[in-house]
């Protein structure tokens, strides 16, 4: 008996449901135009929501994994002194340090430069890269043509030309021409292109420099000290450790020299880019919730208006016994119907502008079930907070003032 009674009231409320939404969509086509108008507003409003949260998303997971695949387990280190900045450590105090330590495992004497050039008709300035053969593994470079320099390119002038080097510089000589084996001039001085790298992403300054053997930058720039230090650490070595081992072997070689060590570790880049990426979500979170209120202030005008509209409507049914809860209902439905095909909408939007961000940025597209979810739950909830004012304005509107009203 009483599972039967449970029935019904189930029934009589699926019934009632089902006729708040008929109505609700008959009333939101009759005004075609303002319904038109305020989907607009709320798709765009739904759109930025998901489009931001998204490329926000994808964003930190494209920084993280490029700051992950360079090297959680690489160290720079600057070194140089207070009494005299030009004084700083050469190749000999890399390895030195690599002999006394415990936590490192390799190191990577760097020197970096400006030189201009002359190649092809064109002419400027480049950036120069002196190292050793493994750079190329510790920093990921990949080989486009050619090969990497080797301990055979001793004192010789030969270089390898970094991809965004060529793009920006213009050291194209057409689709079909190779670079190799041809000479490019530093300085007015001669040197031949053994190789040529590959767009890198996890090794910027590289990607847009020649390098060269260490040795050769000292012997024709005329530098004996080093512009800095790449290491890699043994495994299971917190950078911690050895970054306050590295500091206290560089004062205690030369103490006479008040040497100041810089030590920045790949992991603590990776922290960072989890830091910047969270900033940017909220950042973005706050330029959607400025675009939610665009579009749920035009809602609740859509819904105020029609209320204004209907003030006959709604004194009649409160004539033939509608309760002030059942008008309230039947607007807040209109409302959420509304903001709900506006927040579908949306969604496509949002989804569309993610891919084409995505595509313009070469970053790896996908849909975060954050952002569809947020889109949605949030149209419903906008719906619900400025649809209820007009729903609440609604059901108090005086019967027999609303029946006069023309």
């Amino acid at each position: 008996m009483f599972t039967t009674c449970d029935d019904e009231r189930r029934g009589v409320k699926i019934i009632m449901l089902l006729t708040y939404v008929r109505e609700a969509v008959r009333s939101l086509y009759t005004a075609k135009q303002r319904t038109l108008l305020a989907l607009i507003g709320i798709s765009i409003a739904i759109g930025a929501v998901i489009a931001l949260v998204s490329i926000g998303v994808i964003w930190g997971e494209d920084m993280l994994r490029k700051a992950s695949k360079s090297g959680p387990d690489i160290l720079k280190i600057w070194v140089y002194s207070e009494k005299n900045f030009d004084e700083s450590v050469t190749v000999e105090d890399a390895f030195l340090l690599l002999d006394k330590s415990e936590t490192l495992a390799e190191v990577l004497p760097v020197i970096t430069s400006q030189l201009d050039y002359s190649f092809r008709g064109q002419r400027g300035s480049v950036s120069i890269i002196g190292t050793i053969f493994s750079h190329k593994t510790m920093s990921r470079l990949r080989l486009k043509e050619g090969r990497f320099i080797s301990p055979l390119d001793k004192n010789k002038a030969h270089v390898v030309v970094g991809a965004a080097a060529l793009d920006a510089k213009d050291f194209k000589g057409g689709s079909d021409t190779t670079l190799l084996g041809s000479v490019i001039k530093l300085n007015n001085r001669p040197y031949t292109i053994l190789g040529t790298l590959e767009t890198t992403n996890f090794d910027w300054y590289a990607n847009r420099s020649i390098i060269m053997p260490i040795s050769t930058a000292m012997r024709y720039l005329g530098v004996k000290n080093i512009s800095h230090i790449m290491a890699r650490m043994r495994p299971d070595v917190d950078f911690r450790d050895a970054t306050k081992e590295i500091e206290e072997y560089f004062k205690q070689s030369k103490p006479q020299q008040d040497m100041k060590v810089y030590v920045r570790a790949n992991e603590q880049e990776i922290e960072e880019a989890k830091e910047q990426a969270a900033m940017q979500t909220k950042l973005l979170g706050v330029i959607s919730a400025i675009s939610l209120l665009v579009g749920g202030v035009g809602i609740m005008n859509v819904m105020l208006t029609s209320v204004m509209d209907r003030r006959r409507e709604i004194g009649i049914l409160r004539a033939i016994g509608a309760r002030q809860r059942d008008i309230r209902r039947q607007f807040l439905t209109e409302a959420v119907i509304l903001s709900l095909i506006g927040g579908v909408l949306g969604a496509g939007l949002g989804i569309l502008s993610c891919y084409i961000v995505c595509s313009i940025n070469e970053w790896t597209f996908f849909v975060p079930e954050l952002g569809i979810w947020l889109g949605l739950g949030v149209s419903s909830l906008v719906g619900i907070f400025f649809g209820f004012y007009p729903a609440h304005k609604a059901a108090k509107l005086d019967p027999i003032a609303a029946l006069r009203s023309d």
